[in-house]
């Protein structure tokens, strides 16, 4: 009974955890350049931060990588 009792905790963390859906704020806007656009997405790549770029064309950085993205890019 114990084991079940583990065995369907581990199994609802987990499902928990990998159902979340990222977040993500503005980095550098589309209104400020393609030369800046494309500077950021290459340093963003460089130091491995979560990055995607929206229809617009501005580059969002994952919410939880926003202070790795300011360190790297600043």
């Amino acid at each position: 009974m114990k084991k079940l009792f583990i065995l369907y905790t581990v199994i609802s963390v987990l499902l928990v955890g990998c159902s979340q859906e990222k977040s993500y704020d503005v980095w550098v806007d589309s209104s400020q350049g393609q030369e800046l656009i494309d500077s950021a997405k290459k340093r963003l790549t460089n130091a491995e931060v979560d990055f995607i770029i929206d229809d617009n064309g501005s580059v969002l950085v994952n919410e939880k990588d926003f202070d790795e993205a300011v360190m790297c890019c600043s």
